[in-house]
C-alpha cells in the first residue's frame, strides 16, 4: 500500500522500560507515542506524562482513520476535538501525535521526514548549546561555561531569573559572557517584568548578550510592543505561543529570533506553517530543544530560515537513551538521520 492510500489504525501510549533507558530521575519523559498503518508504527518519544496522558485518554483515538499522508487535516481533526483546550498542553499532545505520523509516513515511503518536507534538505544543522538549570553565581559555573563554549557551539544559553538586583544580574550576564569567550544568549523563562528588562538593557556590557528569551510572563502582542517602546533590548520568543495567529502579531515586533518548540507548537505540521511566516517577516528561527530530533528535520528543510537548533547539554542526552541511536553535535552540527521517518527508534 502507499503512504498516501494507507490510514492510520491504531494510536496508543507505551510507558518506556527502565531496563532499556536507565534508572528513570525526577522530570524524565517516561513515554512513547505510537501510531499504526498498514502494518507499519511511527514514535514520537520520550513524551512527558501530561500530554501521554491526553493523547491515551482519547485525543489518539482521533486519529485513527486518517489517511498517514493528509497531515493538515490530521491536526485539524485533533484541534477540533481538543475545542477550547487546543493551546498549552493540548497542542502538546496533539504534536506528539503528529511526529508520530510524520515518522510512519517516512517509513512507509522509505525517507527521512525532513526529505518529505523539501527535495533537498540540508544533511546538517547548526546547533547552540543551553544549559538552564546550571545557577551562574554557583562556584563551579565559571568553568562549566568554559567547557560548554569550547564544544564549538554556534552560541550558548544560560538562565538568567528575576533578582531583586539588576546591577548583579547585568554584571553576572557580563561575566557569563566573559567565561565563554563570546557573547551569550539568556533565557529570563518569563520572570522578568518590563522594568526589569528596560533597566537591565541599560546596564548590560555591550556585546555581551546576543538576546534575552522570554523576559515577561506573557507572549502577547500588547506586552511586547510595551517593552519595546522602553528599550531596544534584544528579545526572543515562541515557546509559549500555541496558535499561527498569535505568531503572526509577534512576528511583526521584529524579534531578534524565534524560538518555538516542533512539538509544543502542534507538531511538524504546525512548525512548517510557522516557519513560513517567520520567513515572510524575515525573522530566524532558532527551534526550541525539547524536540530535538523533529525540530533538526524542521530545520533542515528550511535552511534559509532556521538559525541553530537548541542542544540541551544536560537533558537531552538524557532523552536520547531511549532512542537506538545518538545524535551528538561536532565542531556545532548536528547530521541529520538519514533513516526513514525521523531516524532513529524509540525503544519502547
Amino acid at each position: 500500500m502507499h503512504a498516501a492510500d494507507a490510514v492510520i489504525d491504531d494510536v496508543r501510549v507505551v510507558s518506556l522500560p527502565e531496563s532499556m533507558t536507565g534508572p528513570f530521575q525526577e522530570g524524565d519523559s517516561r513515554y512513547a507515542v505510537v501510531v499504526a498503518a498498514a502494518g507499519t508504527a511511527g514514535v514520537f518519544g520520550p513524551v512527558d506524562e501530561l500530554p501521554a496522558a491526553l493523547v491515551a485518554a482519547g485525543l489518539g483515538q482521533t486519529a485513527i482513520g486518517c489517511r498517514v499522508s493528509d497531515h493538515a487535516g490530521l491536526l485539524a481533526r485533533l484541534l477540533v476535538r481538543l475545542g477550547p483546550h487546543g493551546a498549552g498542553l493540548g497542542r502538546w499532545a496533539a504534536g506528539t501525535v503528529d511526529c508520530a505520523v510524520w515518522d510512519l509516513h517516512g517509513k512507509l515511503t522509505g525517507l527521512p521526514v525532513a526529505a518529505l518536507l523539501t527535495d533537498i534538505p540540508a544533511s546538517r544543522v547548526p546547533v547552540y548549546g543551553s544549559w538552564l538549570s546550571l545557577d551562574l553565581e554557583h562556584d563551579g559555573a565559571a568553568e562549566a561555561v568554559r567547557n560548554t563554549a569550547t564544544q564549538g557551539f554556534a552560541f550558548t544559553k544560560w538562565s538568567m531569573r528575576r533578582s531583586q538586583n539588576v546591577q548583579q544580574m547585568a554584571a553576572l550576564a557580563g561575566r557569563a559572557a566573559s567565561w565563554a569567550n563570546a557573547p551569550v544568549a539568556l533565557d529570563a523563562l518569563g520572570t522578568w517584568d518590563t522594568e526589569t528588562a528596560a533597566n537591565l538593557a541599560s546596564l548590560l556590557p555591550p556585546g555581551a548578550v546576543r538576546w534575552v528569551e522570554d523576559p515577561l510572563p506573557r507572549t502577547e502582542r500588547t506586552a511586547y510592543r510595551e517593552l519595546r517602546k522602553q528599550c531596544s533590548l534584544p528579545v526572543a520568543f515562541g515557546e509559549r505561543l500555541s496558535d499561527a495567529a498569535a505568531a503572526r502579531d509577534l512576528l511583526e515586533l521584529g524579534p531578534a529570533a524565534f524560538t518555538f518548540d516542533v512539538a509544543w507548537c502542534g507538531g511538524i505540521t504546525e512548525a512548517c506553517t510557522w516557519m513560513a511566516l517567520a520567513e515572510q517577516a524575515g525573522v530566524p528561527v532558532l527551534l526550541h530543544g525539547r524536540a530535538f530530533l523533529p525540530a533538526l528535520h524542521v530545520a533542515a528543510a528550511f535552511p534559509h530560515v532556521a538559525g541553530p537548533v537548541e542542544y540541551q547539554v544536560v537533558w537531552e542526552p538524557k532523552r536520547q537513551r531511549a532512542l537506538s541511536g545518538t545524535v551528538v553535535p561536532e565542531e556545532g552540527r548536528a547530521a541529520l538521520p538519514d533513516r526513514p521517518g525521523l531516524g532513529l527508534e524509540v525503544r519502547c
